[in-house]
Protein backbone atom coordinates (compact mmCIF):
# COMPACT_ATOMS: atom_id res chain seq x y z
CA UNK A 1 0.00 0.00 0.00
CA UNK A 2 2.85 2.65 0.81
CA UNK A 3 4.25 1.89 -2.58
CA UNK A 4 1.35 2.40 -4.61
CA UNK A 5 0.57 5.70 -2.62
CA UNK A 6 4.61 6.80 -3.19
CA UNK A 7 4.24 6.06 -6.63
CA UNK A 8 0.92 7.64 -7.10
CA UNK A 9 2.14 11.00 -5.94
CA UNK A 10 5.45 10.48 -7.39
CA UNK A 11 3.14 10.46 -11.17
CA UNK A 12 1.11 13.30 -9.48
CA UNK A 13 4.09 15.49 -9.00
CA UNK A 14 5.67 14.41 -12.47
CA UNK A 15 2.15 15.52 -13.80
CA UNK A 16 2.04 19.22 -12.14
CA UNK A 17 5.71 19.81 -13.55
CA UNK A 18 4.88 19.34 -17.04
CA UNK A 19 2.15 21.30 -16.62
CA UNK A 20 4.04 24.00 -15.03
CA UNK A 21 6.49 23.99 -18.13
CA UNK A 22 4.04 23.48 -20.59
CA UNK A 23 2.77 27.15 -19.10
CA UNK A 24 5.85 28.49 -20.44
CA UNK A 25 3.99 29.47 -23.55
CA UNK A 26 4.11 25.71 -24.63
CA UNK A 27 1.32 25.93 -27.10
CA UNK A 28 0.78 24.39 -30.24
CA UNK A 29 -2.45 25.64 -31.98
CA UNK A 30 -4.69 22.50 -33.01
CA UNK A 31 -5.37 23.25 -36.92
CA UNK A 32 -8.98 22.39 -38.20
CA UNK A 33 -9.38 19.39 -40.51
CA UNK A 34 -11.67 22.14 -42.15
CA UNK A 35 -8.81 24.41 -43.33
CA UNK A 36 -8.36 24.29 -47.27
CA UNK A 37 -7.61 26.34 -49.74
CA UNK A 38 -8.81 29.59 -51.85
CA UNK A 39 -9.11 30.26 -56.10
CA UNK A 40 -6.39 28.18 -57.52
CA UNK A 41 -6.26 26.39 -53.80
CA UNK A 42 -10.02 26.64 -53.43
CA UNK A 43 -11.82 22.95 -52.46
CA UNK A 44 -15.28 22.45 -53.19
CA UNK A 45 -17.75 20.22 -51.95
CA UNK A 46 -17.04 18.23 -55.87
CA UNK A 47 -13.52 17.22 -54.67
CA UNK A 48 -14.39 15.78 -51.75
CA UNK A 49 -15.58 12.08 -52.94
CA UNK A 50 -13.10 9.32 -50.87
CA UNK A 51 -11.15 11.76 -49.44
CA UNK A 52 -9.79 10.96 -46.35
CA UNK A 53 -11.10 14.67 -45.00
CA UNK A 54 -8.23 15.88 -46.97
CA UNK A 55 -10.48 18.82 -49.13
CA UNK A 56 -13.56 20.01 -47.36
CA UNK A 57 -16.57 22.28 -48.75
CA UNK A 58 -15.68 24.80 -46.12
CA UNK A 59 -13.27 27.85 -47.21
CA UNK A 60 -10.90 29.76 -46.20
CA UNK A 61 -8.10 32.79 -47.19
CA UNK A 62 -5.32 31.27 -49.51
CA UNK A 63 -2.32 30.91 -47.10
CA UNK A 64 0.23 30.19 -50.21
CA UNK A 65 1.66 33.31 -52.10
CA UNK A 66 0.37 32.87 -55.67
CA UNK A 67 3.34 34.40 -57.54
CA UNK A 68 5.21 32.16 -55.16
CA UNK A 69 3.68 28.80 -55.66
CA UNK A 70 3.91 29.53 -59.48
CA UNK A 71 7.69 29.99 -59.24
CA UNK A 72 7.68 26.64 -57.39
CA UNK A 73 5.43 24.79 -60.10
CA UNK A 74 7.59 25.76 -62.62
CA UNK A 75 10.95 24.97 -61.17
CA UNK A 76 9.31 21.58 -60.10
CA UNK A 77 7.23 20.83 -62.95
CA UNK A 78 8.15 22.70 -66.07
CA UNK A 79 5.60 21.78 -68.80
CA UNK A 80 4.45 18.68 -67.04
CA UNK A 81 7.98 17.18 -66.94
CA UNK A 82 9.45 16.51 -63.51
CA UNK A 83 12.58 17.70 -62.41
CA UNK A 84 14.49 15.06 -60.11
CA UNK A 85 16.76 17.41 -58.62
CA UNK A 86 13.42 18.67 -56.56
CA UNK A 87 13.05 14.91 -55.80
CA UNK A 88 15.56 14.12 -52.46
CA UNK A 89 14.51 17.96 -51.49
CA UNK A 90 10.75 16.80 -50.63
CA UNK A 91 11.51 13.71 -48.80
CA UNK A 92 13.81 16.27 -46.60
CA UNK A 93 11.49 18.14 -45.97
CA UNK A 94 9.18 15.40 -45.00
CA UNK A 95 12.13 14.04 -42.36
CA UNK A 96 12.18 17.44 -40.91
CA UNK A 97 8.77 18.15 -40.05
CA UNK A 98 8.81 14.85 -38.23
CA UNK A 99 11.83 15.94 -36.33
CA UNK A 100 13.96 13.57 -37.93
CA UNK A 101 17.99 14.51 -37.25
CA UNK A 102 19.25 14.41 -41.31
CA UNK A 103 22.55 13.14 -40.35
CA UNK A 104 20.64 9.66 -39.33
CA UNK A 105 19.49 9.07 -42.30
CA UNK A 106 20.18 5.78 -44.07
CA UNK A 107 22.20 6.56 -47.86
CA UNK A 108 21.91 2.97 -48.86
CA UNK A 109 21.85 2.20 -52.56
CA UNK A 110 18.51 0.45 -52.18
CA UNK A 111 17.10 4.15 -50.30
CA UNK A 112 18.49 6.42 -52.96
CA UNK A 113 17.01 3.81 -55.23
CA UNK A 114 13.04 4.08 -53.24
CA UNK A 115 13.46 7.77 -53.27
CA UNK A 116 13.72 7.76 -57.28
CA UNK A 117 10.65 4.74 -57.37
CA UNK A 118 8.56 7.20 -55.75
CA UNK A 119 8.41 9.34 -58.23
CA UNK A 120 9.24 7.47 -61.60
CA UNK A 121 7.11 4.26 -60.94
CA UNK A 122 4.19 3.68 -63.50
CA UNK A 123 1.97 0.86 -64.05
CA UNK A 124 1.57 1.16 -67.82
CA UNK A 125 -1.73 2.27 -69.73
CA UNK A 126 -4.06 1.06 -72.25
CA UNK A 127 -3.84 1.91 -76.38
CA UNK A 128 -6.91 2.36 -78.64
CA UNK A 129 -6.57 2.91 -82.35
CA UNK A 130 -9.94 4.95 -83.30
CA UNK A 131 -12.48 3.05 -85.59
CA UNK A 132 -11.27 4.97 -88.50
CA UNK A 133 -7.50 3.78 -88.16
CA UNK A 134 -6.15 7.10 -87.85
CA UNK A 135 -6.44 7.97 -84.06
CA UNK A 136 -4.67 6.66 -81.22
CA UNK A 137 -5.37 6.81 -77.81
CA UNK A 138 -3.48 6.13 -74.25
CA UNK A 139 -4.59 5.93 -71.07
CA UNK A 140 -2.03 6.26 -68.56
CA UNK A 141 -2.86 4.08 -65.24
CA UNK A 142 -2.83 5.78 -61.91
CA UNK A 143 -3.55 2.79 -58.95
CA UNK A 144 -5.81 4.02 -56.58
CA UNK A 145 -7.34 6.85 -58.98
CA UNK A 146 -10.53 5.00 -60.13
CA UNK A 147 -7.82 2.93 -62.65
CA UNK A 148 -9.96 -0.38 -62.12
CA UNK A 149 -13.51 1.51 -63.23
CA UNK A 150 -11.68 3.35 -66.16
CA UNK A 151 -9.69 0.38 -67.74
CA UNK A 152 -12.53 -2.28 -67.65
CA UNK A 153 -15.10 -0.12 -68.70
CA UNK A 154 -12.97 0.84 -71.85
CA UNK A 155 -12.43 -2.73 -72.54
CA UNK A 156 -16.43 -2.71 -72.44
CA UNK A 157 -16.71 0.39 -74.11
CA UNK A 158 -14.67 -0.02 -77.72
CA UNK A 159 -16.18 -1.38 -80.97
CA UNK A 160 -12.82 -2.90 -82.13
CA UNK A 161 -11.24 -5.01 -79.61
CA UNK A 162 -7.88 -5.89 -82.09
CA UNK A 163 -7.12 -2.25 -81.51
CA UNK A 164 -6.75 -2.63 -78.24
CA UNK A 165 -3.39 -3.04 -76.23
CA UNK A 166 -3.31 -3.59 -72.92
CA UNK A 167 0.32 -3.20 -70.99
CA UNK A 168 0.85 -4.04 -67.05
CA UNK A 169 4.28 -3.10 -65.98
CA UNK A 170 4.17 -3.37 -62.57
CA UNK A 171 5.35 -6.54 -61.63
CA UNK A 172 8.59 -6.16 -63.97
CA UNK A 173 12.01 -5.59 -62.96
CA UNK A 174 12.98 -3.58 -66.14
CA UNK A 175 9.66 -2.25 -67.26
CA UNK A 176 10.11 -1.40 -70.83
CA UNK A 177 7.33 1.44 -71.45
CA UNK A 178 8.00 1.40 -75.10
CA UNK A 179 5.66 -1.58 -75.73
CA UNK A 180 3.06 0.61 -74.70
CA UNK A 181 3.93 2.92 -77.71
CA UNK A 182 5.50 1.03 -79.64
CA UNK A 183 1.66 0.08 -81.67
CA UNK A 184 2.11 4.05 -82.74
CA UNK A 185 3.41 4.58 -85.20
CA UNK A 186 6.54 7.01 -84.97
CA UNK A 187 5.67 9.78 -86.55
CA UNK A 188 1.93 9.66 -84.96
CA UNK A 189 3.06 9.50 -81.55
CA UNK A 190 3.23 13.05 -81.09
CA UNK A 191 -0.69 13.23 -82.60
CA UNK A 192 -1.51 10.58 -79.65
CA UNK A 193 -4.43 11.63 -77.38
CA UNK A 194 -2.55 11.07 -73.91
CA UNK A 195 -5.27 11.06 -70.98
CA UNK A 196 -4.96 10.26 -67.43
CA UNK A 197 -6.97 10.81 -64.30
CA UNK A 198 -5.28 11.28 -60.70
CA UNK A 199 -6.70 12.62 -57.51
CA UNK A 200 -5.62 14.49 -54.73
CA UNK A 201 -2.50 13.28 -53.55
CA UNK A 202 -2.44 13.41 -50.07
CA UNK A 203 -5.94 11.69 -50.38
CA UNK A 204 -4.10 8.84 -52.72
CA UNK A 205 -1.57 7.91 -50.27
CA UNK A 206 -3.94 6.83 -47.69
CA UNK A 207 -6.25 5.04 -49.92
CA UNK A 208 -3.34 3.56 -51.10
CA UNK A 209 -2.03 2.72 -47.78
CA UNK A 210 -5.48 0.87 -46.74
CA UNK A 211 -4.65 -1.25 -50.02
CA UNK A 212 -1.57 -1.89 -49.39
CA UNK A 213 -2.28 -2.85 -45.68
CA UNK A 214 -5.44 -4.84 -46.96
CA UNK A 215 -3.50 -7.10 -49.22
CA UNK A 216 -0.91 -7.83 -46.88
CA UNK A 217 -3.89 -9.30 -44.32
CA UNK A 218 -3.62 -13.48 -43.87
CA UNK A 219 -6.85 -14.05 -45.06
CA UNK A 220 -6.29 -11.75 -48.51
CA UNK A 221 -2.63 -13.72 -48.64
CA UNK A 222 -4.41 -17.15 -48.15
CA UNK A 223 -7.19 -16.36 -50.66
CA UNK A 224 -4.50 -15.76 -53.41
CA UNK A 225 -2.43 -18.67 -52.33
CA UNK A 226 0.13 -17.71 -50.14
CA UNK A 227 -0.12 -18.94 -46.79
CA UNK A 228 3.04 -17.13 -44.57
CA UNK A 229 2.27 -13.77 -43.88
CA UNK A 230 6.19 -12.33 -44.40
CA UNK A 231 5.43 -8.85 -43.08
CA UNK A 232 6.08 -9.47 -39.67
CA UNK A 233 9.77 -8.02 -39.67
CA UNK A 234 8.82 -4.58 -40.70
CA UNK A 235 8.31 -1.92 -37.44
CA UNK A 236 4.71 -0.85 -38.40
CA UNK A 237 3.48 -3.79 -38.57
CA UNK A 238 4.47 -4.66 -34.48
CA UNK A 239 1.07 -2.33 -33.98
CA UNK A 240 -2.61 -3.80 -34.21
CA UNK A 241 -4.12 -3.27 -37.33
CA UNK A 242 -6.56 -0.08 -37.52
CA UNK A 243 -4.43 1.63 -35.10
CA UNK A 244 -3.57 5.52 -35.57
CA UNK A 245 0.12 4.33 -34.30
CA UNK A 246 0.16 1.68 -36.94
CA UNK A 247 -0.17 4.25 -39.78
CA UNK A 248 2.27 7.15 -38.25
CA UNK A 249 4.75 4.45 -38.03
CA UNK A 250 4.46 3.71 -41.31
CA UNK A 251 4.79 6.73 -42.76
CA UNK A 252 7.49 7.53 -40.43
CA UNK A 253 9.07 3.92 -41.82
CA UNK A 254 8.14 5.21 -45.41
CA UNK A 255 9.77 8.51 -44.75
CA UNK A 256 12.81 7.70 -42.74
CA UNK A 257 14.27 4.81 -44.89
CA UNK A 258 11.84 2.62 -46.48
CA UNK A 259 14.32 -0.05 -47.69
CA UNK A 260 16.52 0.29 -44.33
CA UNK A 261 13.21 -0.63 -42.49
CA UNK A 262 12.27 -3.22 -44.83
CA UNK A 263 8.92 -1.17 -45.96
CA UNK A 264 10.29 -1.33 -49.53
CA UNK A 265 10.40 -3.57 -51.44
CA UNK A 266 7.24 -5.26 -50.71
CA UNK A 267 5.36 -8.62 -51.26
CA UNK A 268 4.08 -8.02 -55.08
CA UNK A 269 0.46 -8.63 -54.00
CA UNK A 270 0.78 -5.88 -51.57
CA UNK A 271 2.46 -3.83 -54.24
CA UNK A 272 3.89 -0.29 -52.19
CA UNK A 273 4.01 0.81 -55.71
CA UNK A 274 0.20 1.95 -54.81
CA UNK A 275 1.90 4.75 -52.65
CA UNK A 276 3.80 5.98 -54.91
CA UNK A 277 3.64 9.81 -56.20
CA UNK A 278 1.00 9.83 -59.48
CA UNK A 279 3.75 11.96 -61.53
CA UNK A 280 5.50 8.74 -62.20
CA UNK A 281 3.07 8.67 -65.60
CA UNK A 282 4.77 12.35 -66.14
CA UNK A 283 8.32 10.58 -65.51
CA UNK A 284 6.75 7.80 -68.65
CA UNK A 285 6.04 10.56 -71.04
CA UNK A 286 9.58 12.44 -70.10
CA UNK A 287 11.53 9.17 -70.94
CA UNK A 288 9.90 9.28 -74.59
CA UNK A 289 11.02 13.06 -75.01
CA UNK A 290 14.29 11.48 -74.82
CA UNK A 291 13.96 8.89 -76.99
CA UNK A 292 12.28 10.14 -79.97
CA UNK A 293 12.52 13.76 -78.79
CA UNK A 294 9.94 15.65 -81.26
CA UNK A 295 7.85 12.45 -81.89
CA UNK A 296 7.14 11.89 -78.31
CA UNK A 297 3.49 12.02 -77.04
CA UNK A 298 2.44 14.80 -74.28
CA UNK A 299 -0.19 15.04 -72.10
CA UNK A 300 -3.47 16.03 -73.33
CA UNK A 301 -5.70 16.13 -70.53
CA UNK A 302 -6.48 14.47 -67.16
CA UNK A 303 -9.15 14.61 -64.57
CA UNK A 304 -8.04 16.12 -61.24
CA UNK A 305 -10.98 14.02 -59.27
CA UNK A 306 -12.33 10.69 -59.38
CA UNK A 307 -15.85 12.55 -58.24
CA UNK A 308 -18.10 10.85 -60.85
CA UNK A 309 -15.61 9.39 -63.25
CA UNK A 310 -18.22 7.26 -64.72
CA UNK A 311 -19.43 10.24 -66.58
CA UNK A 312 -16.29 12.49 -66.13
CA UNK A 313 -13.88 9.95 -67.94
CA UNK A 314 -15.77 9.57 -71.14
CA UNK A 315 -16.31 13.09 -71.15
CA UNK A 316 -13.03 13.78 -71.21
CA UNK A 317 -11.80 11.47 -73.91
CA UNK A 318 -15.13 12.99 -76.22
CA UNK A 319 -14.21 16.54 -75.32
CA UNK A 320 -10.10 16.55 -75.98
CA UNK A 321 -9.64 13.08 -78.58
CA UNK A 322 -10.36 13.23 -82.34
CA UNK A 323 -12.04 10.42 -83.45
CA UNK A 324 -13.49 9.06 -80.17
CA UNK A 325 -16.36 11.39 -80.14
CA UNK A 326 -18.89 8.64 -80.71
CA UNK A 327 -17.71 5.77 -78.41
CA UNK A 328 -17.49 7.60 -75.52
CA UNK A 329 -20.37 10.36 -75.75
CA UNK A 330 -22.06 8.19 -73.00
CA UNK A 331 -21.15 7.78 -69.38
CA UNK A 332 -19.60 4.32 -68.50
CA UNK A 333 -22.15 2.01 -66.77
CA UNK A 334 -20.31 -0.45 -64.93
CA UNK A 335 -18.57 -0.06 -61.63
CA UNK A 336 -16.45 -1.93 -60.63
CA UNK A 337 -14.46 -1.54 -56.99
CA UNK A 338 -11.92 -2.78 -54.72
CA UNK A 339 -12.90 -5.06 -51.79
CA UNK A 340 -10.46 -2.77 -49.89
CA UNK A 341 -12.87 -0.87 -49.74
CA UNK A 342 -15.26 -1.79 -47.34
CA UNK A 343 -11.94 -1.15 -44.97
CA UNK A 344 -13.07 -4.28 -42.78
CA UNK A 345 -9.61 -3.92 -40.54
CA UNK A 346 -10.15 -0.33 -40.15
CA UNK A 347 -6.80 0.71 -41.84
CA UNK A 348 -8.59 3.58 -43.98
CA UNK A 349 -10.20 5.17 -40.93
CA UNK A 350 -7.19 5.36 -39.11
CA UNK A 351 -5.35 6.69 -41.97
CA UNK A 352 -8.01 9.35 -42.17
CA UNK A 353 -8.02 10.05 -38.59
CA UNK A 354 -4.41 10.74 -38.42
CA UNK A 355 -4.64 13.37 -41.10
CA UNK A 356 -7.31 15.22 -39.41
CA UNK A 357 -4.88 15.75 -36.70
CA UNK A 358 -3.23 18.03 -38.80
CA UNK A 359 0.18 17.33 -37.08
CA UNK A 360 3.50 16.39 -38.26
CA UNK A 361 2.40 13.14 -39.71
CA UNK A 362 -0.06 15.31 -41.85
CA UNK A 363 3.12 18.15 -43.05
CA UNK A 364 4.88 15.28 -43.63
CA UNK A 365 2.40 13.89 -46.22
CA UNK A 366 2.08 17.46 -47.71
CA UNK A 367 6.00 18.04 -48.32
CA UNK A 368 6.49 14.71 -49.72
CA UNK A 369 3.54 15.27 -52.40
CA UNK A 370 4.42 19.01 -53.45
CA UNK A 371 5.60 17.46 -56.54
CA UNK A 372 1.93 15.89 -57.52
CA UNK A 373 0.13 19.63 -56.15
CA UNK A 374 3.14 21.11 -58.92
CA UNK A 375 2.54 19.15 -61.61
CA UNK A 376 -1.26 18.33 -61.27
CA UNK A 377 -2.34 22.18 -60.27
CA UNK A 378 -6.35 21.86 -60.85
CA UNK A 379 -6.00 19.97 -57.94
CA UNK A 380 -6.88 22.33 -55.03
CA UNK A 381 -3.90 22.22 -51.84
CA UNK A 382 -5.27 21.66 -48.49
CA UNK A 383 -4.54 24.53 -46.34
CA UNK A 384 -2.34 23.16 -44.10
CA UNK A 385 0.05 21.86 -47.31
CA UNK A 386 0.03 25.74 -48.26
CA UNK A 387 1.35 25.93 -45.02
CA UNK A 388 3.89 23.35 -45.52
CA UNK A 389 4.79 25.04 -49.20
CA UNK A 390 5.15 28.68 -47.12
CA UNK A 391 8.00 27.67 -45.17
CA UNK A 392 11.07 29.94 -46.24
CA UNK A 393 13.91 27.26 -45.64
CA UNK A 394 11.79 24.65 -48.00
CA UNK A 395 11.10 27.55 -50.60
CA UNK A 396 14.64 28.83 -50.89
CA UNK A 397 16.00 24.63 -50.72
CA UNK A 398 13.05 24.32 -53.64
CA UNK A 399 14.06 27.26 -56.07
CA UNK A 400 18.41 26.62 -55.12
CA UNK A 401 18.41 29.94 -53.27
CA UNK A 402 19.53 28.69 -50.15
CA UNK A 403 22.97 29.07 -49.15
CA UNK A 404 23.19 26.58 -46.84
CA UNK A 405 22.45 22.61 -47.09
CA UNK A 406 19.21 21.11 -45.43
CA UNK A 407 21.34 19.53 -42.66
CA UNK A 408 22.65 23.44 -41.88
CA UNK A 409 18.83 24.42 -42.48
CA UNK A 410 17.55 21.42 -39.99
CA UNK A 411 19.91 22.82 -37.17
CA UNK A 412 18.47 26.36 -37.29
CA UNK A 413 15.07 24.74 -36.92
CA UNK A 414 15.91 22.86 -34.38
CA UNK A 415 17.88 26.24 -32.55
CA UNK A 416 20.82 26.83 -30.60
CA UNK A 417 23.90 24.10 -29.84
CA UNK A 418 23.25 24.62 -26.06
CA UNK A 419 19.53 24.21 -26.19
CA UNK A 420 18.33 20.74 -24.07
CA UNK A 421 18.69 18.25 -26.82
CA UNK A 422 15.89 15.72 -26.43
CA UNK A 423 15.65 12.20 -29.14
CA UNK A 424 18.63 13.47 -31.14
CA UNK A 425 18.34 10.46 -33.82
CA UNK A 426 14.86 11.31 -34.23
CA UNK A 427 11.28 10.66 -33.04
CA UNK A 428 9.20 8.00 -34.05
CA UNK A 429 5.77 9.39 -33.26
CA UNK A 430 5.76 12.90 -32.27
CA UNK A 431 1.97 12.61 -30.98
CA UNK A 432 2.34 9.56 -28.70
CA UNK A 433 1.03 10.55 -25.02
CA UNK A 434 3.68 9.82 -22.58
CA UNK A 435 2.17 8.52 -19.49
CA UNK A 436 2.18 10.17 -16.41
CA UNK A 437 3.21 13.49 -17.65
CA UNK A 438 -0.75 14.95 -17.69
CA UNK A 439 -1.28 14.21 -21.28
CA UNK A 440 2.21 15.64 -22.86
CA UNK A 441 3.33 13.89 -26.04
CA UNK A 442 6.51 13.37 -27.26
CA UNK A 443 6.51 15.87 -29.39
CA UNK A 444 5.46 18.69 -27.04
CA UNK A 445 8.33 17.42 -24.40
CA UNK A 446 10.53 18.08 -27.21
CA UNK A 447 9.41 21.36 -27.56
CA UNK A 448 9.65 22.10 -24.09
CA UNK A 449 13.53 20.91 -24.16
CA UNK A 450 14.47 23.20 -27.22
CA UNK A 451 13.40 26.07 -24.65
CA UNK A 452 15.28 25.13 -22.13
CA UNK A 453 19.50 24.59 -21.62
CA UNK A 454 21.73 21.83 -21.12
CA UNK A 455 22.41 20.35 -18.31
CA UNK A 456 19.97 22.31 -16.28
CA UNK A 457 17.50 20.17 -13.78
CA UNK A 458 14.71 20.79 -15.84
CA UNK A 459 16.03 19.35 -19.08
CA UNK A 460 17.24 16.57 -16.97
CA UNK A 461 13.89 15.51 -16.30
CA UNK A 462 12.81 16.17 -19.60
CA UNK A 463 15.29 14.10 -21.04
CA UNK A 464 13.93 11.01 -18.87
CA UNK A 465 11.12 10.53 -20.98
CA UNK A 466 13.39 10.06 -23.97
CA UNK A 467 13.21 5.81 -23.05
CA UNK A 468 9.81 6.44 -24.04
CA UNK A 469 9.49 8.63 -27.27
CA UNK A 470 12.91 7.58 -28.52
CA UNK A 471 12.96 3.36 -28.25
CA UNK A 472 14.65 0.95 -30.50
CA UNK A 473 11.83 -0.91 -30.06
CA UNK A 474 8.05 0.55 -30.04
CA UNK A 475 6.40 1.09 -26.09
CA UNK A 476 3.30 2.66 -25.79
CA UNK A 477 -0.02 1.76 -24.28
CA UNK A 478 -1.25 -0.85 -26.17
CA UNK A 479 -1.55 0.14 -29.56
CA UNK A 480 1.65 -2.41 -30.44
Amino acid sequence: MVRTTTTSLAYFVLAVFFAAVASKDYFFPQSSTDNVACSKFTATAANTKDDGGVQSASIQTAHLNEELWDQIKQKSCPNYTPDPSIWPILFEQARIELGFDLKTIPSTPKDVEFVNKFFTFSSGGIGYKSLDEEHHLVYLKVWKAANDDIRKNINLRVGKKDNLWDVDLNLRQKPDYSELWSPIPLLKRNQTCVVTTVRDPVEHFLSAYNELEFRSTDSFLSSHGLTENTNGKKPYTRYRNGTDARFERYVSDFIWGAASNDVYPSLPLSNIFHTFSQTGVLWNLKEQVDLVSLNAPRLTAYLPSILNVSAAFPNLVATNCPGFEEEFKYPFTKEFGHPSSLDEFGFYAAAKRVWSKQDSTSRALCALHLMDYACFDLIPIPYLCQDVFSDASFQDRLLGQATNNATSAHETKKGTATECTFCKGGILNLDLVVPETGGNSCGSIKSMATKEENETTICAILQKEERVCCPTEPVGDGDA
